[in-house]
C-alpha cells in the first residue's frame, strides 16, 4: 500500500511540474510545436510596404514550420504603429520618422507614447516623390496649388510628408487619399493631377509603360527651410536610370522603411523570425530586391527606435553590436 501511495504521489508531482512548465520556443504542454498566427500590417496594394510585407510573409510561411502569417492591407505607417501598440497586429511596417514620433509621443502623436514599439529589422530606404504626367504642365511642387492631388493613403508616411511640404511652402492642392494602385489609374484617367509615393515603387514603373511621367522632388534651395520646420528627415538619392523620367537620378527627402514588432512577443520567437529571414534573403530578393539590399547587417543603425531583445540577440550572434541608443529599455 505504501508503495502504491508513493508511486501515485510521484506521478502527481510529475504531472504538476509538466503542466506548469512553459517554453518560449513555441511548444505546447503535449510537447508539440505550437502554431503561431501572426498578421503583418503593411499598406495598400501597389506600394512598397505591401510588397515588403509579402516578401517577409512568404519566407516565414515557407521556412518556419510553426508560423502562419497573413499580410494585412492598412493605411500604412500611422495605422501600423497604432495597431502594433494596441496588440492588434504582431508585425508592421513604418517609416523612420513616424516610428520615432509614435515611440516618443511627439508631433502627430503628441502626448501619446507608443512604448510597445520595437524594431525588428531595417527594410529599405525610400525617397519621397511627387508624381504627375508631362502633359499636365506641372513643372514644380508649387504648381500643385489648386490641383486635385492624392497625397497617399490616409495615415501613410506619404500623406504626412506631403502635408508638411504643402504647409511649409504654402501650397494648397485639393487633396484626396487614394490607395497607391488606384492613384496610378486615376492619374491615367485624368481624375487627379498627381500623387505622392516613395521610391522604390512598382506603381511608377508600371505607369511609365504607357505614359510620359514627370517626377518632382524638393529642390536644394527648399531643403533647409523644410528641415527648420519639421522633424528630421534624411536626404537621399534616387539612383540614375531608375525611372525614365529621371535618367540622371535625383535627390530629395527620404526615410528608412522599418519592420516593427510588439514588445510583448517573446525573445525566442523574435530571434527565430530574424534567423529565418536573414537565412533566406535570396528568397526575399526574388520578391523585393530593394528590401534584400536594404536589410543588410551594416544597416542596423538606420532605425530611429530601439530593437526588440530577440533582434539584439540575433545581431549579436552575427558579430554586430547594436548601438547603445537602440537597445530597448528592458535591456538597460
Amino acid at each position: 500500500m505504501k508503495i502504491k501511495i508513493l508511486l501515485s504521489s510521484l506521478l502527481l508531482l510529475i504531472f504538476i511540474v509538466s503542466g506548469c512548465s512553459s517554453s518560449k520556443s513555441g511548444t505546447s504542454e503535449s510537447g508539440k510545436e505550437e502554431s503561431l498566427k501572426y498578421s503583418i500590417a503593411a499598406g495598400t496594394t501597389g506600394g512598397g510596404f505591401h510588397t515588403g510585407g509579402t516578401a517577409l510573409s512568404t519566407v516565414l510561411n515557407d521556412k518556419m514550420t510553426n508560423m502562419k502569417s497573413v499580410v494585412e492591407v492598412t493605411g500604412s505607417s500611422m495605422d501600423n504603429v497604432m495597431l502594433i501598440q494596441a496588440g492588434e497586429t504582431e508585425i508592421g511596417l513604418s517609416s523612420t520618422e513616424i516610428a520615432w514620433e509614435a515611440y516618443n509621443g511627439e508631433y502627430t502623436f503628441k502626448g501619446k507614447k507608443h512604448d510597445k514599439l520595437r524594431t525588428l529589422f531595417p527594410g529599405w530606404p525610400g525617397v519621397y516623390m511627387f508624381v504627375t504626367l508631362e502633359d499636365t504642365g506641372i513643372e514644380s511642387i508649387e504648381d500643385l496649388n489648386g490641383k486635385k492631388y492624392s497625397s497617399g493613403p490616409k495615415g501613410s508616411a506619404n500623406e504626412v510628408y506631403a502635408e508638411r511640404i504643402f504647409k511649409t511652402f504654402g501650397i494648397k492642392p485639393n487633396v484626396v487619399n487614394l490607395p497607391t494602385s488606384d492613384a496610378g489609374n486615376a492619374l491615367k484617367d485624368g481624375t487627379i493631377d498627381g500623387f505622392s509615393i516613395a521610391w522604390p515603387s512598382s506603381a511608377v514603373t508600371e505607369l511609365e509603360t504607357s505614359h510620359k511621367v514627370k517626377i518632382l522632388t524638393v529642390s536644394e534651395e527648399q531643403k533647409q527651410e523644410f528641415l527648420d520646420n519639421n522633424p528630421p528627415y534624411v536626404w537621399l538619392e534616387i539612383p540614375p536610370g531608375t525611372y525614365k523620367a529621371l535618367p540622371d537620378g535625383a535627390e530629395s527627402f527620404g526615410l528608412y522603411n522599418l519592420f516593427l514588432v510588439n514588445s510583448d512577443i517573446d525573445e525566442e520567437t523574435v530571434y527565430n523570425i530574424l534567423k529565418t529571414t536573414y537565412e533566406n534573403t535570396d528568397n526575399i530578393k526574388q520578391v523585393w530586391p530593394q528590401m534584400a539590399e536594404g536589410m543588410k547587417l551594416e544597416n542596423i543603425d538606420k532605425t530611429t527606435i530601439p530593437y526588440h531583445p530577440g533582434a539584439v540577440k540575433f545581431f549579436k550572434e552575427q558579430g554586430v553590436e547594436v548601438p547603445e541608443d537602440l537597445l530597448p529599455p528592458e535591456m538597460k
